[in-house]
Parts: structure tokens; C-alpha cells; sequence
């Protein structure tokens, strides 16, 4: 395995079959860049002939010199290697889908883009996966439900499509809360789709608990200065903690140390980190999509489908202060086998070979 960005040209066409583009830093803590990261690190060791590209952050909304520092990339390519692509970075090349003439596509969809957004938005990305997709030779998506998805919004022929689900694996295991606070631990990035804003607002209405967030809060976006305003505005910087990015080391005390793991997220393409849950036998909240059933079930979990006010709010206060409740949901959490890194790696590698 060689890493792109420290390689010539001369040394990218003679070592390298595929060239993996993905977005900003592979190492960060959420579910799409864990799962990429995995990949990498797997071919790392076993040598496999795979160049890591990374490009802007700015993905999927690239600028012009994004566009052209791609364009200069994939021209000095030989025609022969085959392009893999995060969809992050696909679903951004609507307008300049010239750059993937030639070559042989594979695309990476944790989920289509469209689901991120509403209105105009989401309309955009829509037409824009309509458009580049009919440039994909082959995609990898990694739940069943995306390729689902994809069947049906985008008549793609099954053929084509293959299943790939993420590595999930035991955490280590620290001192349990002794807190008189019920805690809850919610990872994922400050995005609209996670509904972080209607989260917090119910639980300000909750007596003595406590909000983890694990997220990366370093880029400015609307949505997270709206979430930082908002606990500011409430007054609630000692019970709603934004954690940002976190060591491996503090993610696992994270899991061990609070009761619930809770989940306001509209769409997950797998829900890796309600995984993590499942496996840590800390008991969900979750909201109510056909992709967090089909990768955690219906056991160890308290549902919720729709998010008008109260509704949350009367999901906790009615459940998750009752001891017998806590330690029969702890008890019921299904034991749900799922890949390990090595066995996910090795799939995704005998699937690009095989496309």
C-alpha cells in the first residue's frame, strides 16, 4: 500500500492498481472516515496496490482549485487504474464529471447525499447523484438498506451493487458512572442531519442528566455555531458537553462511564457507533429508521418516530429512571454478530478486485 500524497507520478503507475480519493483526514473519529481508515490501514500491512489520495475538505462542495488539483491528478493517471471514490467526493463532481471519462469507477456510498439536506439542497444532490452515478462501473455500500436505497431512487441494476458492512469491535471496558447524573453519549458529526438542536432541547426539559457529544466542532458551519449558540443561550454548558474530537482511549471510557447511548439521527447508512453500543451493552435511544433496526434490532433499544416536542422528553423521564427498566433493556440487547475490521477490510478488498 502507498500513500498518494508522497509519490510521484513515475511511482503512482507502477506500484499502484487503485487510487482511493476520499475527503480531508482519514483519521477522524466518525463512522464513514473509521470505516475508510480501516481499509488503509489493512492495506498498509498487507502491501495491496492501493494509492490514498487525499483531497480537500471542502467536499462535496469543491471549489475551482479543488476541481483542478483532481483534474491535474487523474490526467497524469494510466487509463488502466481504477479510480475508488468516497461519495463525499463523487457526489461533488456533478458539474465536472469529465474528470472520470476513461476510467474505471468505483464508488464508496455510506448514504446518497440527498438525505443530508432539505429543500434545494437536497434537491441538488438528488440530480446530482442521478447524473454521476451512470458514470459508476461498480458500488460499494455498506448496509443493506443503502442498496435498498439506491435500487429504488435510482434504478441501479443489483448487479452492480454489493454490501459491504463495517468492522465493529469490543471496547475496552473502564469504571462504570457513579455519577448521580444519568448520563447519555452520542457520537457523530454537527450536522443538521444528526437533529442535534431538537436533542438538546429536550433534554433541557430533563432533570439531572448529562449530554456527551463526541463530534468534531473545529469547522465553523452554520449548524454548529447554531448548536454552540443554543447551549450557550440555554445556560448549558454544564449539562450538554460538546467533547469535540477524542482519543480512542476516551471515546471507550465514554462508553463505559455513561447509561444510554442516544441516537436523534434522521438517516445512518450503517450506524456504526450504535453498533459500538449494542457490543458495549449500553442500552439505545434511538429514532426509528429501517437502517438502525436491521444493524442493532429491536432489543436493548427504546424507539422513537417522530420529533415533536415532548416526545423524547417523555421517552426518558418515563424509562430511563427506573432501575428494573435500565437493567432489563441492558439484559435484552441482542447479541448481533457483525464483521470484524479484518473480516470488513478483506471483503471490500476481494470486492474492487473483483468488480
Amino acid at each position: 500500500m502507498l500513500h498518494g500524497l508522497l509519490l510521484s507520478k513515475k511511482l503512482i503507475n507502477k506500484f499502484s492498481k487503485f487510487i482511493f480519493f476520499y475527503p480531508g483526514n482519514i483519521k477522524q473519529k466518525t463512522g464513514g472516515y473509521i470505516y475508510e481508515n480501516n481499509i488503509y490501514e489493512y492495506s498498509k500491512s498487507r502491501n495491496i496496490p492501493i494509492v490514498f489520495k487525499e483531497l480537500s475538505s471542502n467536499y462535496p462542495f469543491p471549489n475551482s482549485k479543488d476541481l483542478k488539483n483532481l483534474n491535474y491528478i487523474v490526467n497524469n493517471l494510466n487509463k488502466e487504474k481504477i479510480l475508488i471514490f468516497d461519495g463525499l467526493v463523487l457526489e461533488g463532481l456533478s458539474n465536472a464529471s469529465h474528470i472520470l471519462e476513461n476510467f474505471k469507477i468505483i464508488a464508496l456510498i455510506h448514504h446518497p447525499l440527498f438525505l443530508e439536506f432539505r429543500g434545494n439542497k437536497s434537491d441538488y444532490f438528488f440530480n446530482a447523484a442521478q447524473k454521476i452515478y451512470n458514470k459508476v462501473d461498480h458500488f460499494i455500500v455498506t448496509s443493506s438498506e443503502t442498496k435498498k436505497l439506491l435500487l429504488k431512487k435510482f434504478n441501479i441494476n443489483s448487479n452492480i451493487i454489493s454490501v459491504v458492512e463495517p468492522g465493529i469491535e469490543k471496547f475496552k471496558k473502564y469504571k462504570k458512572n457513579q455519577s448521580k447524573l444519568t448520563k447519555f453519549l452520542t457520537c457523530g458529526s454537527i450536522i443538521e442531519r444528526k437533529k442535534y438542536d431538537y436533542l438538546i432541547n429536550e433534554i433541557d426539559n430533563i432533570e439531572n442528566v448529562e449530554l456527551n457529544i463526541i463530534g468534531d466542532t473545529s469547522r465553523e458551519t452554520l449548524y454548529s455555531k447554531k448548536i454552540k449558540k443554543l447551549i450557550n443561550d440555554k445556560q448549558l454548558t454544564k449539562k450538554v458537553i460538546l467533547h469535540g474530537k477524542v482519543s480512542q482511549v476516551k471515546l471507550e471510557k465514554l462508553y463505559s462511564q455513561c447509561d444510554f447511548y442516544i441516537s436523534t439521527s434522521k438517516y445512518e447508512g450503517f450506524g456504526m457507533s450504535l453498533a459500538n453500543a449494542a457490543i458495549s451493552k449500553l442500552p439505545i435511544i434511538s429514532f426509528k429508521t429501517s437502517t438502525i433496526q436491521k444493524t442493532i434490532g429491536k432489543f436493548g433499544v427504546l424507539y422513537f418516530d417522530n420529533f415533536k416536542k415532548g416526545t423524547l422528553q417523555r421517552l426518558i423521564s418515563n424509562n430511563c429512571f427506573n432501575k428494573i427498566i435500565y437493567k432489563n433493556l441492558q439484559k435484552s440487547i441482542a447479541k448481533k454478530k457483525y464483521l470484524t475490521n479484518l473480516q470488513s477490510a478483506r471483503l471490500f478488498i476481494k470486492v474492487i478486485n473483483n468488480a
